[in-house]
């Protein structure tokens, strides 16, 4: 099983269209020319709707009906952190062990204070590199699958 890109470039016979073992590879369209006088169109295959309800998009991603791999999971666990902290702030305190001095330290919850937040997750989860400096990528995956598997607690997304 293989992809558009994969069957243009194996035509074409070059390399010149990048793939993955994965969905969202392609991000634009690409002209590749197969023959003297023949050429093919690369395009991104199908993927979610774009929605217009920046709430809904971001939903879907928390909870995994985005794929991952398609989304920066830094950005997404950012914007979950922050809507975790409006209104499961005490979920997120106990899950991760966060005194209310430290809270304090990082500020209002304010989503340019998420950032801070999500760094100390990293220090708590053990989400350090051996630089010292924070895996956000880590601490990101850790952050979204224990919202995903209920670790952090019953949570609902909507309400009525």
């Amino acid at each position: 099983m293989f992809g558009k890109s994969t069957l243009i470039n194996k035509m074409s016979k070059k390399n010149s269209l990048q793939i993955g073992n994965k969905p969202g590879v392609t991000k634009s369209n690409q002209w590749v020319r197969i023959a003297n006088n023949q050429e093919l169109l690369d395009t991104p295959g199908v993927l979610w709707p774009k929605f217009d309800n920046k709430d809904i998009s971001l939903n879907l991603s928390f909870i995994g009906s985005i794929k991952d791999e398609i989304l920066d999971q830094t950005e997404i666990a950012i914007e979950l952190l922050y809507k975790l902290m409006k209104d499961y702030n005490k979920n997120v305190l106990e899950r991760y062990k966060i005194s209310n001095e430290e809270l304090q330290e990082i500020g209002d919850i304010k989503k340019e204070n998420m950032y801070k937040l999500l760094n100390l997750i990293a220090k708590k989860t053990g989400s350090i590199s051996q630089g010292g400096n924070v895996d956000e990528e880590k601490v990101s995956r850790i952050l979204i699958n224990d919202f995903r598997t209920c670790k952090i607690g019953k949570i609902t997304l909507e309400r009525i």
